[in-house]
């Protein structure tokens, strides 16, 4: 049986910010962008009311970056890349949600799915630090 959570502003302030986020933010960034809009708002705030939304099903953990817990204001399932470069994470949409493993003597009921790899930017600024070096011994 679930809880019914008590109407807050400050939890509405939070949950509209990580919505509003282009990003899968952190507790620390969602209280710099909170602050100002809510005066004397607390990092420990941020901390709870993220715990309670993520436990409440309105926001979903992507897990640990950096030693950072980061956010995604989407809460249904789907999976993501992170970069291990940059530590981006991306949305990936193209895998169907409902694809759920069949495991003998055993019933899924949620996965959650991470990739690891490079994003696009850093593959790039990779190769371009290759070639570099490449026409750099050339010359020399």
């Amino acid at each position: 049986m679930r809880k019914t959570l008590v109407n807050s502003k400050k939890r509405d302030e939070i949950l509209k910010v990580l919505r509003s986020a282009k990003s899968h933010p952190g507790a620390r960034w969602i209280y710099e962008q909170v602050k100002p809009r809510v005066p004397g708002i607390a990092l420990g705030t941020v901390y709870r009311n993220m715990k309670i939304c993520r436990d409440a099903g309105l926001a979903a953990s992507v897990g640990v970056i950096n030693n950072e817990e980061r956010f995604d204001g989407i809460a249904e399932p789907h999976p993501h890349a992170v970069c291990t470069k940059c530590r981006k994470i991306i949305d990936i949409e193209e895998m169907p949600k409902t694809a759920y493993l069949s495991l003998k003597g055993f019933t899924v009921d949620k996965r959650r799915t991470i990739f690891y790899g490079n994003c696009t930017k850093c593959q790039h600024k990779n190769l371009t630090g290759r070639l570099g070096q490449l026409l750099n011994r050339q010359i020399n």
